[in-house]
């Protein structure tokens, strides 16, 4: 019994660990398109600014990453001995 309730405790840790990245990541990207708003609404500043900001958005948003990958990465595999 106490080897399962140490694999719920653990289980449990990690699925924490997990949101508060999440709540992190979500706020993280929140601030950039608030920043980038701003930037876009100021019309003062020059075209280097903005187009950082629209790199910016660029590289955080808006990558294509592969299906294959994603699902190696939530721990699905190919084979289906390996699932």
């Amino acid at each position: 019994m106490g080897s399962f309730h140490n694999q719920q405790h653990y289980l449990a840790e990690q699925f924490h660990i997990q949101d508060i990245q999440l709540i992190k990541a979500n706020y993280e990207a929140a601030l950039k398109i608030k920043r980038w708003r701003l930037i876009q609404k100021i019309p003062a500043l020059s075209k280097r600014i903005r187009k950082e900001a629209d790199s910016m958005i660029q590289e955080s948003f808006l990558l294509y990453v592969d299906n294959y990958n994603v699902l190696l990465e939530e721990g699905f595999y190919s084979e289906m001995l390996t699932n």
